[in-house]
């Protein structure tokens, strides 16, 4: 977010308190990256409540519309998402001062899951929530004069913005993009993706019901590409645990995580072995994404510490063509 004085900041989340009936003297600020998160607790009859703050700079008031009309849409059939809760004024988005539009939702029940929560059992659920996303979306539509973009005008999948001394990183861009045009967009593998399903954006009950949120980054996209992200983060997560140092090791546990969590997917969505096959290039895309996005984000010349090291070495994976996991 922009940086504010601590007036400008009260008088927003003041104004957007009082589109929804919120008390601002309840609200508690939670975090946030591009917007900012509020909760407020149960109050005259109402759940617990989220409070999100955007930035029209970073997503208008229309897209906004957009993602929640999808999110009700996946509410209304059946999918684990919080509901939408209108403004006063009936509205699921609100224009509040300084260039901010405001939304709220019920807070999803649960936690973030921990290191105990990382099983079978929860990788089966997180399968299973994302194959009935992608089985609905096949039947969604959208508003007709508002929709979410599809990913050839997502910025951050525009690589060829990579600077030009990433000579190798652009050559793998084009042939990535070069591919991605190749493919086919029928309905059966092609729609609105959430397209940043990680661990923490789903919550888990004691029972284990996974329930998914932050759809700000949703667009148009193949199914195989929210199940690479999913994949690309848990490889990560893997990577970075000492007991995973070997090689092998990370294989095992890579295969120990998609077996379970493509047992629960196919349980609502078949995947054809051909898309299967094609997600080692979708990861390869991936991180590229992340390079591009550290590249727009920092100065290379400037950049220190561990975030430096992780640049390097994402770079040397990329220029070696690296793949991030054998399991595939």
């Amino acid at each position: 977010m922009l940086r504010r004085s601590g007036m400008q900041k009260e008088l927003i989340v003041q104004a957007a308190a009082n589109a929804f009936g919120l008390d601002s003297n309840l609200l508690a600020y939670v975090g946030g990256n591009v917007n900012e998160i509020y909760q407020h607790p149960a109050q005259n009859g109402y759940p617990a409540r989220v409070l999100r703050l955007s930035n029209q700079q970073f997503r208008s008031e229309l897209e906004a519309v957009a993602e929640l009309h999808f999110m009700n849409y996946l509410f209304e059939n059946g999918v684990s998402v919080p509901k939408i809760f209108p403004s006063k004024a009936g509205q699921w988005v609100e224009n509040v001062t300084e260039g901010h539009h405001a939304s709220v939702f019920s807070q999803a029940p649960g936690r973030i899951p921990t290191d105990e929560d990382w099983n079978p059992k929860l990788f089966i659920q997180w399968g299973r929530i994302l194959g009935q996303m992608h089985l609905l979306t096949q039947s969604y539509l959208p508003l007709k004069e508002i929709k979410r973009k599809p990913w050839s005008e997502d910025p951050w999948m525009d690589l060829m913005r990579l600077p030009t001394e990433e000579t190798i990183a652009r050559q793998k861009a084009a042939e990535l993009l070069s591919w991605l045009h190749t493919l086919p967009t029928d309905s059966k593998n092609y729609g609105l993706i959430h397209s940043d399903l990680h661990s923490k954006n789903i919550f888990v009950t004691e029972d284990g019901t996974v329930t998914a949120f932050d759809f700000d980054d949703c667009l148009y996209h193949w199914f195989a590409y929210d199940i690479a992200i999913i994949l690309y983060l848990a490889i990560l997560r893997f990577n970075r645990q000492a007991q995973a140092q070997a090689s092998g090791a990370r294989d095992d546990q890579v295969a120990w995580f998609l077996d379970s969590f493509l047992k629960g997917y196919q349980e609502m969505l078949p995947i054809d072995p051909w898309w299967l096959q094609a997600i080692p290039k979708f990861l390869s895309l991936r991180r590229l994404s992340d390079f591009h996005f550290l590249h727009q984000r920092y100065d290379w010349n400037t950049v220190e510490g561990e975030l430096k090291t992780t640049w390097l070495r994402m770079k040397a994976e990329i220029e070696a063509d690296e793949p991030l996991t054998k399991v595939l």
